[in-house]
């Protein structure tokens, strides 16, 4: 038997389970710890086992503290004091590694909430960034386009102040250059000015699928004109009343002529407050992609005093005369040290009416063509005349009303 002061020393501090050693449980009495001791023995007896094993002779040493503390009370009750506080101290580690995964398993899912979070974010401002370069590049496509139409006016100026120039000098025109026509100046609009911006909840059904698809759109504003393009983008906004952000689709539609987009702007609306206006209610900000209605689009000028005819007021333009810096510049010319003759006036040219400064397009470079204007006249007729219908009917109704209540 050991010491009892190294019995002491193993019941304190060793890191083995002396009953799970000899196989028995916490509450075994003396009887049962030397019955299975005995039994167990036996099975790692150097004399059974051998002296060459090492782990059989490990395992009789152990069996044997096992034993020796277990039968001495003052000693078993000392290792079963530090047992249980191993078992107590392993619980509380296993509790506190549980908290641990808890808390780690939390900051990795706000980790990675916060990516996402953060992704969403940059494809939104990837998006705005996406319809802001469309807008610019529709703008940059119409200044260039403005670009070439200067330049196109500017070399039939020069070619025709050569002409006039060789007039003037005795010198006769070429009989090539008296049988073709002058170049006939290309107009047409700029795309800024045929493009309308209109949003819709992003959640809004097609006729064909859970969303509304780019290709719908196309098809319901088809109605007002010929579409050139159409560019879709989703983003979160707060719309009015809105306590909240919801999923907005903003869109961007190119009609081939000002005139479809002169009817979408001002049709929607209509369309939307009728009795079959469900399906374009949802539209909201249909309005021209430059923030304002085109200049050269004719004004419908309201009169102070209704003539005693009743007739309509006429609609007039607001535009100023066509003027280019090229043509300013030929225009006023004065004579240089080069023996250059001051330029005559456009106006006081042989091939060049008088009258055709006063018919000339309102805005001048890129304006609409005569044809559009005359469409979106119509138009605007077609507006005044449906407006004062509903003012007499409104007016006879009362009238009635007022009849029926004195009657």
């Amino acid at each position: 038997m050991a010491a009892d002061g190294d019995l002491k020393e193993h019941a304190l501090n060793s890191s083995h389970d002396f009953y799970d050693l000899l196989g028995v449980p916490s509450t075994a009495n003396d009887s049962e710890i030397r019955r299975a001791y005995r039994k167990t023995a036996l099975k790692y007896h150097p004399d059974k086992v051998g002296a060459s094993d090492s782990a059989a002779l490990e395992k009789f040493h152990l069996l044997q503290i096992a034993y020796d503390v277990l039968l001495e009370s003052d000693v078993r009750q000392l290792y079963d004091n530090a047992r249980r506080a191993r078992e107590e101290k392993k619980e509380r580690e296993q509790a506190y590694e549980g908290r641990r995964r808890q808390m780690k398993d939390d900051l990795e899912r706000r980790e990675n909430a916060g990516v996402a979070g953060l992704k969403r974010k940059r494809e939104e401002a990837n998006e705005e960034e996406a319809f802001q370069r469309e807008l610019k590049r529709l703008a940059a496509d119409g200044a260039r386009r403005r670009r070439e139409r200067e330049e196109q006016l500017r070399k039939e100026a020069l070619e025709e102040f050569e002409r006039e120039n060789s007039e003037l000098n005795g010198v006769g025109p070429d009989a090539d250059q008296q049988s073709t026509p002058a170049k006939a100046r290309q107009t047409g609009t700029e795309d800024i000015d045929r493009t309308v911006t209109l949003r819709y909840p992003a959640d809004t059904k097609g006729a064909s699928s859970e969303q509304l698809s780019k290709e719908e759109l196309i098809s319901r504003f088809s109605r007002f004109g010929k579409i050139e393009d159409a560019v879709l983008r989703d983003k979160k906004l707060k719309g009015e009343g809105e306590k909240h952000r919801r999923e907005y689709t903003t869109a961007i539609i190119v009609f081939k002529s000002i005139v479809g987009a002169h009817a979408a702007v001002t049709d929607v609306p209509i369309l939307a407050s009728s009795a079959e206006g469900a399906n374009w209610r949802v539209f909201e900000n249909v309005t021209w992609a430059s923030g304002r209605e085109p200049d050269c689009i004719p004004k419908i000028k309201s009169a102070g005093t209704p003539k005693t005819n009743g007739s309509a007021p006429r609609e007039v333009f607001t535009g100023a005369a066509p003027t280019t810096p090229i043509l300013n510049k030929i225009k006023d010319a004065d004579v240089g040290g080069g023996g250059l003759r001051k330029v005559p006036s456009f106006g006081s040219f042989k091939g060049t009416p008088k009258a055709s400064a006063q018919t000339s397009t309102p805005c001048g470079v890129g304006s609409p063509s005569m044809e559009e204007l005359t469409m979106i006249r119509l138009k605007n007729a077609e507006r005044r005349r449906l407006a004062e219908k509903l003012r007499k009917e409104e007016a006879e109704a009362e009238a009635a009303e007022a009849e029926e209540k004195t009657a």
